[in-house]
């Protein structure tokens, strides 16, 4: 919302959310100001499935807004100030999904390994997300944007990557037990969103939390500990 005359990046960093439906849940953002870093990856809304005709609709709309409003286009698109003038919408989805994180060697480059996804790819369309920051920029008089590399590069843009250190019984199913101890190691704990086990829909602080407070509980204190702790497999 360029030119808007309350500084947006004042306040806590998420203050509201709402369910537009069963899955979906957003929530309204602010950056402190001078974040203005992610400037560089908005761009004007865009609608439409991944591919060259959603990059073409995306020029189509840049020279469209331009044509109307050049001085305002201009302004949206500029990063200085994007902290104090915009709001983050934080759209996340409790629905089906997993990615795995493997090391491979890419055909382009068999020298070394690098660590590659796996999975069903996460949406970078979501036209219900969409049609709630339209309506959102029409109700405060604002420019609804969406991420570049979203348009341009089918890369989805996330705030909370969680998993990835399954809770198991032994390092055959997972990588840290049910204290939290990471398998084959002494005196490790993963006490963060790693250990979160499946994708909450919703902004994951207190789940993490929760689970550290959790993990830390089972220390005994210093003085009744020999610092020999670790998972029995």
């Amino acid at each position: 919302m360029p030119g808007w005359h309350d500084d947006l990046s004042l306040g806590i960093a998420i203050g509201s959310g709402i369910y537009i439906d069963e899955n979906t849940h957003i929530e309204a953002v602010r950056y402190p100001s001078h974040s203005d870093t992610m400037g560089f990856l908005t761009t004007i809304l865009t609608n439409g499935r991944p591919g060259p005709q959603r990059i073409a609709l995306w020029l189509k709309n840049i020279a469209a807004s331009f044509l109307r409003h050049p001085i305002k286009t201009f302004r949206v698109l500029q990063p200085l100030g994007w902290a104090r003038e915009f709001v983050i919408l934080l759209c996340m989805q409790a629905v089906e999904g997993q990615i795995q994180m493997r090391w491979q060697r890419p055909w382009f480059w068999p020298f070394r390994k690098f660590l590659v996804s796996r999975g069903k790819k996460v949406p970078t369309y979501i036209p219900k997300a969409n049609e709630f920051a339209e309506k959102f920029a029409k109700l405060t008089g604002g420019f609804a944007l969406s991420m570049l590399p979203e348009i341009l590069f089918d890369v989805p843009g996330t705030a909370h990557c969680i998993g990835g250190c399954v809770i198991a019984d032994s390092s055959a199913h997972g990588v840290v037990d049910t204290r939290h101890r990471l398998f084959g190691y002494k005196n490790i704990y993963v006490c963060d969103g790693s250990g979160v086990a499946a994708n909450l829909g919703v902004n994951p602080s207190l789940t993490i939390t929760a689970l550290a407070e959790r993990a830390i509980s089972f220390i005994p204190p210093k003085l009744k500990t020999t610092w020999n702790d670790g998972p029995e497999s």
